[in-house]
């Protein structure tokens, strides 16, 4: 756009304040819109993503830490939290954060317990009760988001700790996708408002403690794991029950040299952790004969009824083709052709899916109004 100043000062003025009011206009047009610029960013000069403990858990987001019910997991995220509070290191991994502040929501540990459970780690560390003021816990909240947004906004945090994820969800089932997804991304505004990173505490399935360490053996839908940026999984040793072992299964901005072994760890009397600097392959955390080729799933049986149906819901919501459904089969759950239809007649015959007939070749859904569960 042109403008022509003039010899006269009256209308060099007309047009400098046309000129004024049009890059006013255009700039409140921006701030009242959601769109970020690329050339915004890129002014940012961004050079490495800002971690939390460098360089696996990052600063802001959301990120599930699963397990079996004995694997230790409230014990290592209590670590995890004191570690925070006091800008400690955790596990090797540099401490990065800001505010050197921890929120723990802790929903089957009540106060009696955590007090117990804080002296114990005290007698290991000597961290005296002024070293831990910024270690805060919320035991009982009827409406967990509104009253995080309120306690950040008046305290701000590194890290938000939720245990368990299971006693905050506010869906009407786990395994439904679009009730979960709604679920995290109210704590993802809430990372993004208040540049923190917000960790779940979860459950792996029963079965799979037998299989390799995988995303996919996280309770619920499949979207759960998708809408994360850092999903890891804690599991014990087999022979010896001071180990466990950290399994990084997903990781967004992790090279793949984290993602293919675990970070052995040694729990003591205390209920401390620290590493042992040793690391074992996922497959070899398996049970004989259920390693690498076992979560790929070779037989339905392999996996259970709430990661089929987990796939169902994300899959199969609206009617489609046997063929279809084969190849969504063979993308999630890394199978060939003729073992992606043995899935198809299994969940035909577990009357997972229904048929809908009315076109030349019949379509399934997902059997929803029919299922038990």
């Amino acid at each position: 756009m042109r403008y022509n100043l003039k010899e006269e000062p009256q209308e060099n003025a007309e047009v400098i304040n046309r000129i004024t009011r049009e890059f006013d206009e255009r700039a409140q047009d921006d701030a009242d819109r959601k769109i970020v610029r690329a050339s915004d960013l890129l002014k940012r000069k961004v050079q490495e993503i800002p971690m939390l403990f460098a360089p696996v858990f990052p600063r802001k987001g959301v990120a599930l830490f699963a397990g079996t019910s004995d694997a230790g997991k409230s014990m290592l995220l209590r670590n995890m939290a004191i570690s925070v509070a006091t800008g400690r290191d955790f596990l090797g991994w540099k401490f990065k954060g800001v505010h050197r502040s921890c929120i723990f929501v802790a929903t089957e540990d009540d106060e009696d317990a955590t007090s117990y459970l804080l002296g114990k780690h005290e007698e290991r560390y000597g961290d005296a009760a002024d070293d831990l003021e910024k270690l805060r816990f919320l035991f009982d909240s009827e409406n967990i988001v509104s009253e995080l947004d309120k306690e950040l906004t008046l305290e701000p945090a590194d890290l938000v700790i939720i245990d368990a994820y299971s006693d905050v969800f506010d869906g009407k089932e786990q395994n439904n996708a679009a009730q979960t997804r709604t679920f995290i991304n109210k704590f993802k505004n809430l990372a993004g408002k208040h540049d923190c990173l917000f960790l779940f505490l979860h459950h792996t399935g029963k079965r799979t403690e037998d299989l390799a360490p995988s995303k996919n053996n996280f309770l619920g839908s499949q979207s759960l794991e998708a809408s994360v940026r850092l999903g890891i999984e804690l599991r014990a040793d087999r022979s010896n029950s001071d180990l466990r072992h950290f399994c990084i299964v997903k990781g967004n901005y992790l090279g793949s040299q984290y993602k293919q072994s675990s970070f052995v760890l040694k729990m003591d009397k205390s209920f401390t952790f620290t590493e042992t600097g040793d690391r074992v392959p996922f497959e070899d955390l398996a049970l004989p004969n259920t390693g690498k080729n076992q979560p790929k799933g070779k037989h339905p049986e392999d996996y259970t009824k709430e990661q089929h149906l987990s796939f169902l819901r994300d899959a199969v919501q609206y009617p489609v083709s046997k063929n279809k459904m084969t190849s969504a089969i063979q993308e999630r759950f890394g199978v060939s052709d003729q073992p992606a239809r043995k899935f198809v007649d299994y969940y035909i015959e577990k009357e997972f899916l229904k048929a809908i007939e009315g076109g030349t070749y019949p379509v399934y859904q997902i059997n929803e109004g029919e299922l038990p569960f």
